[in-house]
């Protein structure tokens, strides 16, 4: 907004000072207002187009990440399901992310490594930008008795590897 106004005045002024003026290529300095305007308009379209390359799905917005556990929960009982839990520390640039954890493909090996994803939405409208470290959990069924490792990925990079998997029983 500030942009538009600023164009709007510079285009008043240009317009005033050229009230019956005409420069020695006979064009107006309306005309050269008029290319200077275009030109800024070029520029913010560019500076959209950028914006929107960096929140192309395939982005991971972590920063760093730790203390990343994985357990099979086998514990007997009534109705007792066995289930696969992670859990894990993760830094975002800023607050206000919502954070999907899913389950994704596993190898079909007798002792498969699970895949994890992490899908981040990041806020919308302005925000703080300060690191904010989140925790990350998932829960989900057992496809297998154990596991080789566990692959947490964000976007198109891992962001961690569990290989020590216990049953707690």
């Amino acid at each position: 907004m500030r942009k538009q106004n600023y164009l709007i005045g510079v285009m008043s002024l240009f317009v005033l000072q050229a009230c019956g003026n005409q420069s020695e290529t006979g064009t107006t300095d309306e005309s050269v207002a008029a290319e200077t305007v275009e030109t800024d308009v070029a520029d913010t379209s560019e500076v959209t187009e950028g914006a929107r390359e960096m929140s192309q799905p395939n982005d991971c917005p972590v920063i760093a990440s730790r203390d990343w556990q994985a357990w099979i929960n086998a514990m007997p009982g009534p109705d007792a399901v066995r289930s696969l839990n992670v859990t894990g520390e993760i830094d975002l640039p800023t607050p206000g992310y919502e954070i999907e954890v899913i389950a994704g493909a596993a190898d079909r090996s007798a002792i498969p490594t699970q895949r994890i994803i992490l899908k981040a939405t990041p806020p919308s409208g302005m925000v703080t930008q300060v690191v904010t470290p989140e925790t990350v959990t998932y829960s989900g069924p057992v496809i297998a008795q154990q596991y080789r490792s566990i692959m947490v990925l964000c976007g198109d990079q891992m962001i961690a590897e569990i290989t020590d998997i216990p049953v707690a029983q």
